[in-house]
């Protein structure tokens, strides 16, 4: 039987009240010098997600990540932390507005800026990838219009010799509406109208959210989460271009792809050591099987929002996923491990996972929690990396 790469784990956040404030959002970054961030959020359970003051957590690690402390609350939700050598940024949304925001802190995420307004909302995402490149920082997000989820994919730069909280440092580009579900990737016996209308069972509309931004031998690429038939068709990502002339950013929606877990959200990294991208998706067990007996028990969404077992996967073009084991498994689908962010840690693999044990469902997380992949480029076979 093949072990579970990372059966123990750190609890970093618990949630003081499960039933009413869940976790989120999970996403890691490093200073130079060493130091280790983490962030998170507190959101209330629906209608009032996004009315919990101080949303956004900041908790940092100066011993390789033993021991940590939280440093900062921050008015921002779904946000990635990204370092440009000493200083530390966090850039993501406003909860309630959801206009695009950023924050900067000097001194190791211990205090920080008042969040400055970049673009005004509403936008979504997620804390995906930020990338550097040539001079600019790239980060993807959606248009979220209230009462349409057809989601538009776009992409902001920033200028990194200028100040980056200053609006006027910051590109987008064009919005990319969602192309349409083909018609061979729906499955005839789930139609939409299965589902009940009530929100804890609600399945939203077609679409993609979630987008990474990627560089793939030069060029920039937008992976997201796709959404068909409330997950009944899961693994499946959508796959953008971008491309950059220093003044015009734009965005074009290239194909679906094959992904295990492309379903829900995922954050894709690329490890300098080896030339290869990694991810830990949540592919569901059974997407078909009849939902009744799981809104019975609380599962939140149709079964293809199942989300117990994280799985560590590797790539050489982000697109071309081949798996490396689970990084955590519960045998419960009312539990899980999902929206995990990634960092390459030495020769360790860190996993931030946004995770429910024992909790209200599989969606309204208990539990911030830190998996510890050690020696994670042993699973890649000898001789994969190598050039074609």
């Amino acid at each position: 039987m093949t072990d579970v790469l990372a059966r123990d784990y750190q609890v970093l956040a618990e949630s003081p009240d499960p039933q009413n404030v869940f976790a989120g959002s999970p996403s890691l970054a490093r200073l130079p010098r060493g130091r280790l961030v983490a962030t998170h959020d507190w959101f209330r359970t629906d209608p009032d997600k996004e009315k919990m003051p101080n949303q956004g957590q900041v908790l940092t690690s100066d011993d390789g990540g033993c021991t940590w402390a939280k440093r900062a609350s921050t008015d921002l939700m779904w946000a990635s932390p990204f370092a440009l050598g000493e200083v530390l940024y966090l850039i993501g949304n406003k909860p309630g507005s959801r206009e695009i925001a950023i924050a900067r802190s000097q001194d190791g995420g211990e205090s920080w800026t008042p969040e400055s307004i970049l673009f005004e909302g509403p936008y979504t995402n997620a804390p995906t990838s930020v990338i550097e490149r040539d001079g600019f920082v790239y980060r993807a997000f959606e248009t979220c219009t209230p009462g349409n989820d057809t989601w538009k994919s776009l992409v902001v730069a920033a200028d990194v010799s200028r100040n980056l909280l200053a609006p006027a440092a910051w590109r987008m580009s064009n919005h990319v509406p969602y192309p349409g579900t083909p018609g061979s990737f729906k499955q005839g016996d789930h139609p939409q109208g299965l589902y009940p209308p009530d929100a804890a069972r609600s399945i939203c509309d077609d679409g993609w959210l979630e987008g990474n931004v990627v560089e793939v031998a030069g060029r920039l690429r937008v992976i997201l989460r796709v959404r068909m038939q409330g997950e009944a068709t899961a693994g499946v990502c959508a796959v953008c271009d971008v491309t950059d002339d220093g003044r015009r950013l734009t965005n074009r929606f290239a194909q679906f792809y094959p992904m295990p877990g492309g379903q829900c959200k995922f954050h894709i990294i690329k490890d300098g050591a080896m030339g290869l991208y990694w991810t830990a998706t949540t592919p569901p067990t059974d997407s078909f099987q009849p939902p009744g007996p799981l809104w019975d028990r609380g599962f939140r969404g149709s079964p293809g929002n199942e989300r117990r077992a994280l799985t560590l996967m590797y790539s050489r073009d982000a697109l071309n996923w081949f798996q490396g084991g689970f990084v955590s498994i519960s045998p419960s689908p009312m539990e899980s491990f999902s929206y995990a962010s990634l960092l390459a840690d030495g020769d360790d693999l860190l996993v931030l996972s946004r995770t429910s044990r024992a909790g209200k469902n599989q969606h309204d997380t208990n539990l911030i929690t830190l998996h510890r992949v050690r020696d994670f480029r042993q699973l890649v076979p000898e001789g994969f990396a190598a050039e074609s």
